[in-house]
């Protein structure tokens, strides 16, 4: 099937512009500023942060709240998967070049 015959979430909509807030922020940022940045209440901003901090998305830093290690997890995961790829890739084409 084709991926626009599916609904969006509007809950994971939410989440990722919490997350994409906070990486703009070079300090840690209070719930309600982060409800009046991505426009929503402020109890449904902490529900946000607290699950996103269980795993390990955001973390919270005295009365704040910032980036987790775990974007930089999949980050580098995505990284190494494309580095594999590229090296399989320049082989083949070594391998096509010594045949020629």
């Amino acid at each position: 099937m084709a991926a626009s015959s599916y609904r969006r979430i509007e809950a994971v909509i939410k989440a990722l512009e919490v997350l994409e807030f906070l990486a703009t922020q070079k300090e840690p940022a209070t719930g309600p500023d982060i409800a009046k940045a991505v426009q929503l209440p402020t109890a449904t901003v902490m529900c946000h942060l607290i699950t996103l901090q269980d795993k390990n998305y955001v973390r919270q830093v005295g009365g704040g709240f910032e980036l987790g290690m775990g974007a930089a997890t999949i980050w580098a995961r995505k990284k190494a998967l494309l580095e594999g790829q590229r090296d399989r890739i320049e082989r083949d084409i070594q391998t096509l070049e010594e045949g020629s």
